[in-house]
């Protein structure tokens, strides 16, 4: 399972997902130090929209994603960037 897959799996499994996606935007840092060093992903940005995230602040979300990912986070990804909205905030 490459990284895209494992991270929209952990997702689908801890919320209740509306839509995820999950863009890669790693070849716009090529020239980093560590570029590669990581894996072949390093920068992505993801979107979720989720009703569980009614009841969260904006940093609740961050933190519910950051848990779920963790291990992701520390071990292959140099950034990421999150987009996370209710169904009513995302239409």
């Amino acid at each position: 399972m490459n990284i895209k897959e494992t991270i929209n799996s952990k997702i689908n499994s801890n919320l209740n997902t509306k839509l995820i996606e999950i863009i890669d935007f790693s070849n716009q840092h090529k020239n980093h130090y560590d570029n590669g060093a990581r894996g072949d992903i390093s920068h992505i940005t993801i979107l979720i929209v989720s009703k569980d995230f009614e009841s969260m602040s904006k940093i609740e979300r961050e933190r519910k994603i950051h848990k779920i990912l963790h291990s992701e986070i520390r071990d292959n990804l140099h950034s990421i960037r999150l987009k996370l909205y209710t169904p009513e905030e995302y239409n």
